[in-house]
Parts: structure tokens; sequence; C-alpha cells
């Protein structure tokens, strides 16, 4: 799985680099097959404790259906970790539906098979 870093009026450090890493692992685990997150940061020039001065946007390429959480905070890493788990709870979710609709898919091709008559001689 690929992880970009795209950033608007900042710099992306290496740690920033490296904590993004880290909580895009959380999103690996649920999904193996996610082919890449894109991470898109932006600074907004506000006041510094405006809580809407820095917007994490966190887009999980799956096939099928792509996954966009966007969220912001007054500190950076914690609009990481929002989007982060907000991208988490979707994926999870997705997978807890796919579940459900497969068990119903068996639950009635059973139903069907035990139903059917059987012919005699």
């Amino acid at each position: 799985m690929t992880v970009i870093v795209e950033s608007k009026r900042m710099k992306v450090t290496k740690a920033l680099r490296d904590f993004i890493e880290k909580q895009t692992q959380k999103i690996v685990k649920l999904n193996k097959k996610a082919t890449q997150v894109r991470v898109h940061l932006e600074t907004n020039q506000r006041k510094s404790n405006d809580p809407l001065s820095n917007v994490v946007t966190f887009l999980v390429e799956i096939p099928g259906k792509n996954i966009v959480i966007t969220k912001h905070a007054v500190n950076m890493y914690d609009a990481i970790v929002d989007a982060a788990a907000g991208a988490a709870r979707q994926l999870r979710k997705k997978h807890e539906k796919r579940m459900t609709n497969q068990r119903n898919q068996r639950a009635t091709v059973a139903l069907e098979v035990e139903e059917e008559p059987v012919a005699v001689g």
C-alpha cells in the first residue's frame, strides 16, 4: 500500500510523515485491499486557536468505492488522529455490511435448497 502525503501552505516534516504512516497502519489492518492512502494537509492563516485552522483529508482508495474523510482541528496531530479513526470506522462499517449481506445470501440459498420438493419415481 502506498501512502502519499500532500500539503498546502506548510512543510511536511519527517516527524509528521512518520506519524501519518503510523496512523495509516490502522487502516491497513482493517482492509488488506486498500491500494493507496492519500493524505492532504492544509493550514489556514487564521488565529492560532481557531478550530478550523488545520484541515486533514484522508482519501483511502479501495476497489469499488473510495473513502474520503475530512477533519478540522486546532492541532494538526489531533486532526490526523481523528481522520484516521474516521476512515477506520468507515472501513469497518463497509466490511460489516458486506459480511451481513453474505450471511443473508447464504441463509436464503440454504432455505431454497431445503424447500425444493423431491421428485419420487
